[in-house]
């Protein structure tokens, strides 16, 4: 089956040198601060290598599509392992063998080589590099040379790392009353634009939202339907004025119509979307997302148990398991604090994370502890982790 199968990291924040081996399915478990995000980061910024930028060919922008990937707060320089002099690599290899490394390399005092390198390997060999900064930090290019590093990032080699979907969410941002600017409204990585997401599926794709519905009333028992309705909202645009020639931006209000959401019970009681509980709203989102036309084939789930309830947790995970099982080529990679949760994965699904004492990730699969052989029978996959911990990952691991 296409999936990701390995990805690796070289001085990117905490991850120095990391390299893990993914399943369809995969848990990262471990501390706060030991990283877990830091791989679902890299993963979404290497899959926008290949995604269509505003600032492809933006003559303001000297790196290009890299201009709007490696921005504030995610400037490369900051992105350096400890902020040291090196090179940064990040890297995904598909199933195929295709493997996708993006190489940043910093500028010191004596060169303005700062720039980015893009290869694919292993054959035939897809290579470009943007060319080195001047002095004044502007990109010494020719019409030519940047065509061929368009080619490159635009080549289906690069592009089918593309189809992936980092979430994020905040349930806060969600059951707001949202207004739809696209012809086929979606949520975005924190959850804005939920409602009106839900508001176009009943109208356009009704049954992905009765679908949606079956299975937020397996994570949420007693849930009906979802219902959708329009609302006036205040809205603020910026308007641009021309005074004396200048260009000069400022803030209009107006009233705009938008979209907003509700659940509905069994017992008839109808509950607005800003009063339902934080698990029900981001299980929403999450199967939301999961069911939204073209979806992506990787998703990327930063704290997949937060806000649910024990068997919440579980019914949550059955219900991946059953849409993986119906699209063989749907890969998730989660991070997660519960072991109650990690009962409903396999021990080889899951990878252990721990920090150093000079703060540098290290990580392993859970089957690779020496005693794993004598814990594998009998324990479930959350009391064999929260048993052993993650202090054995650092074994071996000092210098």
């Amino acid at each position: 089956m296409p999936m990701i199968d390995r990805v690796h990291f070289e001085n990117f924040k905490s991850l120095q040198d990391v390299a893990l081996h993914l399943k369809r399915l995969t848990a990262l478990v471990g501390p706060n601060g030991c990283g877990k995000s830091s791989v679902l980061q890299g993963m979404r910024m290497l899959s926008l290598t290949g995604v269509k930028s505003p600032t492809d060919r933006a003559h303001a922008e000297p790196w290009g599509r890299f201009a709007s990937i490696y921005k504030d707060p995610q400037a490369a320089q900051r992105l350096i392992h400890h902020g040291r002099a090196g090179t940064m690599a990040l890297g995904m290899r598909h199933s195929d063998g295709d493997e996708l490394r993006v190489i940043y390399v910093p500028h010191d005092q004596d060169s303005y080589h700062a720039g980015f390198h893009v290869e694919v390997d292993p054959a035939p060999p897809l290579r470009c590099s943007l060319p080195p900064l001047s002095p004044a930090g502007r990109l010494s290019r020719t019409t030519e040379s940047w065509n061929l590093i368009q080619a490159t990032l635009d080549h289906e080699r690069v592009q089918k790392f593309a189809s992936t979907a980092y979430l994020r969410l905040d349930a806060g941002m969600m059951v707001r009353t949202t207004i739809a600017n696209d012809e086929i409204p979606r949520m975005e990585s924190e959850g804005s634009g939920l409602a009106s997401a839900l508001a176009w599926m009943k109208g356009a794709a009704e049954d992905e939202l009765a679908q949606i519905t079956a299975d937020l009333r397996s994570v949420v028992p007693g849930v009906k339907r979802i219902k959708t309705y329009r609302e006036r909202v205040a809205n603020r645009r910026m308007e641009k004025m021309n005074i004396d020639g200048q260009p000069l931006w400022r803030p209009v209000d107006e009233t705009a119509i938008g979209d907003r959401f509700a659940i509905e019970f069994d017992d008839g009681f109808e509950v607005p979307s800003d009063l339902l509980s934080e698990g029900t709203v981001l299980a929403l989102g999450l199967l939301t997302k999961l069911r939204e036309p073209g979806r992506p084939r990787l998703f990327l789930l930063d704290d997949i148990d937060r806000g649910l309830h024990l068997g919440g947790q579980v019914k949550l995970i059955q219900v991946l398991r059953t849409l993986m099982d119906l699209d063989p080529e749907l890969q998730i990679v989660c991070t997660t604090h519960s072991p109650y949760l990690l009962d409903l994965f396999e021990p080889a699904e899951v990878r252990v994370l721990a920090l150093d004492a000079q703060r540098r990730t290290h990580a392993r699969p859970l089957t690779e502890h020496p005693d794993f052989g004598k814990w594998k029978f009998g324990t479930q996959t959350g009391e064999l982790w929260a048993a052993l911990g993650e202090e054995w990952v650092l074994a071996g691991a000092a210098g």
